[in-house]
């Protein structure tokens, strides 16, 4: 189920095709990995495992790179910045930016890796290390049921935000020590994610979840 309507500019063009190969490109090649990885990482792992093949299937497919260094921001930028200093691409000023989370579920739900999340759902929460994420592509994924035994991660819905602000974020936790920082999502970012729809899988379960999670209506 896509909102055909998408279309971005962000250093370079970004439309709902792009979104839709890029996501089934991501989701054929996660359903290649073996079982035995997603049950020997943590979600977080996986999320990581997620976004970084998502990049680069739209830089793939958008004419964009994934941004060159590991802690540059954003995540997706023009090739222009192909060869630009550690520096600049810190903090380059175009581009898109890319998180993924399996969202929340009921306490004492004790879910492993394999098993659908979906019933269990009680909210979507993006996180980031700094409260400036202004503009934001957000994906969420689950353990869907396919024809395999094991059932494997795929994105199940992609949601976008150009309107982020300071205020959409929460404090930032793992200030001290060694931890890493980060910021969650707070309500009034969700529904801007909400509104972005991108992408839902065609699936009434998941489409009534997300409705529920992001406060919104997609008729």
């Amino acid at each position: 189920m896509m909102n055909q309507q998408f279309n971005i500019y962000c250093g370079f063009s970004v439309n709902s095709q792009h979104i839709e190969t890029a996501l089934n490109q991501t989701n054929n090649i996660l359903e290649t990995l073996p079982s035995t990885l997603y049950k020997s990482i943590d979600y977080k792992t996986t999320s990581s495992i997620i976004g970084a093949i998502c990049c680069e299937s739209i830089a793939n497919v958008t004419g964009a790179i994934v941004n060159p260094i590991e802690k540059g921001h954003p995540d997706l930028i023009p090739k222009d910045g192909k060869n630009l200093s550690e520096e600049l691409l810190r903090n380059y000023p175009v581009g898109l930016e890319v998180k993924c989370t399996v969202g929340n579920i009921k306490q004492g739900a004790n879910l492993r890796a394999g098993q659908t999340r979906i019933k269990s759902l009680t909210g979507i929460t993006w996180q980031a290390h700094h409260r400036e994420v202004r503009e934001l592509l957000g994906l969420v994924w689950d353990f869907v049921k396919g024809t395999h035994e094991f059932n494997y991660p795929m994105i199940t819905a992609a949601f976008y935000s150009n309107d982020l602000v300071v205020e959409d974020w929460g404090e930032i936790s793992g200030t001290e020590g060694r931890n890493t920082k980060v910021t969650g999502m707070k309500v009034s970012g969700r529904i801007k994610m909400g509104k972005g729809w991108i992408a839902l899988l065609n699936n009434e379960e998941y489409i009534n979840a997300y409705q529920k999670a992001l406060k919104i209506n997609i008729k």
